[in-house]
Parts: C-alpha cells; structure tokens; sequence
C-alpha cells in the first residue's frame, strides 16, 4: 500500500511539473493575443521568433514574419470592412513541451464586426515554439477555421 501512495505522489508531482513547463510554454501565446486584443503590435510581435513562419486562411494565406503578417491583416480587415476584432483562447487541446521545444494546439473564438455586423469565428491556432535564453517564443503558427 505504501508502494501505491508512493508512486501516485511520484505521477502528481512529475505531472505538476509538466503542467508547469506547459503553462510556461503558453506565455507567449498569451502575449501574442493579448497585444493583438489591445492593438499593440510590438508586444504581440515581441512573442515571435524573428522569421516566425505563419499560415492563416486569408490570402496570401503565407509569410515569413509576424509584421508581413500584420501588414496583410490590417489590409485585408480593410478591404472587407472588419473591425472590433477580439480573440478569446480556449485552453490548449494539445499541450507537449520538451525542455528547448513545444507545441500547443489551442481552440479559440474569434468575434468581430463586418461591415458592422456582429461576426464569431471558432478557430484552431496551432504553435511551435522554442525556449531561447529569454524564455519561450512562437516559432511558427498556423490558424484553421474549425
């Protein structure tokens, strides 16, 4: 019996750990949406790598940065007349951090006016992410329509 307790103390602990490192993992993501939500770019920017690959559903559906992204963004909002965008994170389906890499599959909502009409998308962003020596950055990301 005391076998059991031990090795049930032993998982809650090693499980602990991991949710931990996961939480760790999710910062930047975090900061990505919430500079994103309060229209700071150079926060939501300072969570990327340089480089940062991004995949998204609206034309050029491609880049290779978070500011050529942003840039594309801003002007296809523009050109459809969207605004009041807000994303609200779901908590990751997918959590699996290692100590120099992670990835975190993330179920979110996005609302937003189009041409003034209440919108609410139900998306997927999907990161990889690498901990470099000032903590965890997106590597790379895409979003999916769910």
């Amino acid at each position: 019996m005391k076998a059991i307790a031990l090795a049930v103390t032993v998982c809650g602990v090693l499980a602990g750990g991991t949710a931990m490192a996961a939480d760790d993992a999710m910062a930047p993501i975090n900061q990505f949406v919430d500079g994103l939500n309060a229209g700071d770019a150079k926060k939501a920017a300072a969570a990327h790598m340089p480089g940062a690959p991004i995949i998204d559903e609206f034309a050029p559906h491609h880049w290779n940065s978070f500011d050529a992204w942003l840039k594309s963004f801003m002007a296809d909002a523009k050109k459809n007349k969207v605004t009041d965008v807000h994303v609200a994170l779901a908590a990751p389906t997918t959590s699996t951090v290692g100590p120099r890499e992670a990835y975190e599959v993330v179920p979110n909502t996005i609302t937003a006016k189009a041409d003034g009409k209440p919108n609410e998308e139900k998306g997927i962003f999907t990161f990889a992410l690498v901990k470099t020596a000032k903590g965890w950055r997106i590597a790379s990301w895409a979003w999916a329509k769910q």
